[in-house]
């Protein structure tokens, strides 16, 4: 037995729906409601996926990584690098009740920001 503090485990609390990736990390985006925004990590694949468990919010993920990281772009994902100081700047929009690969790749670091943003008037894929 180790000797250590152990550490408490958030485990999610999906209200209208489920991801359809597989995670061994979930971290909540909000305070707000259940935290309505998911960031999924699958560590031994080093992917990162979003999982939005809204009926009708829109959510648009901006994530700067730290230098060091090495990551590319997986699914709907944007990513560029800033000339100015080379690094990774990704975007993606998760529309609700889905959930949208995002990254994959080695991680030091990160700072991110999401709007979450009413629905358009346009009808939900089904």
């Amino acid at each position: 037995m180790g000797c250590g503090a152990s550490k408490a485990v958030y485990v999610a609390e999906f209200h209208n729906g489920k991801p359809d990736f597989k995670y061994d990390d979930v971290t909540k985006s909000f305070d707000e409601g259940n935290g309505l925004l998911f960031r999924l990590v699958n560590k031994k694949k080093q992917q990162w996926a979003y999982y939005n468990d809204t009926i009708d919010r829109k959510m648009v993920v901006n994530v700067t990584f730290k230098e060091g990281s090495l990551v590319k772009a997986m699914g709907n994902t944007h990513m560029e690098t800033q000339e100015e100081d080379g690094l990774f700047h990704a975007t993606l929009t998760v529309m609700p009740l889905q959930t949208e690969l995002f990254i994959e790749g080695t991680v030091t670091g990160f700072k991110s920001s999401i709007e979450n943003l009413p629905l358009e008037s346009a009808p939900l894929p089904e």
